[in-house]
């Protein structure tokens, strides 16, 4: 789970670093990349992630969630939870390196959770293509393997709050709606 962390920390990094400009489709695909919500009338939430792609029923939604935490005193985490009418579990989130804050509950662990998350991503370093502009969700089979768990993570905290806010519009009228990162 360490290690699951520590390589989101570095992926988040890298990503924070990528030379494509704001709103540039990095696919090529010649313009600008559409952000935004939509409304639909098929019923439908549509969610089109630059790591995949994600429809569900607004009607099979029975709750949705958001949430922060610490993982392993390394990584702050935002985090949005579907549960639906299957067994299925649906989780996007965002994550940045822990910041240490005078005014903060973290104070006390301050230099230990520096020094460890610097061997982490360090550890984590040697195992990433150089070439990974965007963060990826990263599993270390088996001991992160969930059955029946979809996850994304997202660039901007930003974007997963607007993605929040269109799951509850469409969780709350049924009205279907395409969401785009």
């Amino acid at each position: 789970m360490k290690t699951f962390f520590a390589a989101l920390f570095l992926l988040t990094a890298i990503a924070a670093n990528a030379q494509t400009a704001p709103g540039q489709n990095p696919t090529g695909q010649g313009g600008q990349q559409q952000q935004g919500d939509e409304p639909t009338r098929d019923g439908l939430w549509d969610g089109r992630m630059k790591g995949g792609n994600y429809i569900v029923r607004c009607n099979s939604i029975i709750a949705l969630s958001k949430h922060e935490y610490v993982a392993d005193g390394v990584a702050r985490v935002v985090e949005v939870n579907l549960t639906l009418s299957s067994s299925q579990i649906v989780r996007f989130y965002f994550l940045e390196p822990v910041k240490i804050d005078s005014g903060s509950n973290l104070v006390n662990a301050g230099t230990q959770a520096v020094e460890r998350a610097k061997g982490l991503f360090e550890q984590a370093a040697g195992r990433v293509s150089p070439t990974l502009t965007e963060p990826k969700v990263v599993k270390s089979y088996p001991a992160s393997t969930h059955a029946h768990t979809v996850e994304f993570v997202l660039k901007d905290e930003a974007r997963l709050n607007s993605l929040f806010q269109s799951l509850e519009r469409g969780f709350r009228s049924g009205q279907g709606r395409i969401w785009r990162e």
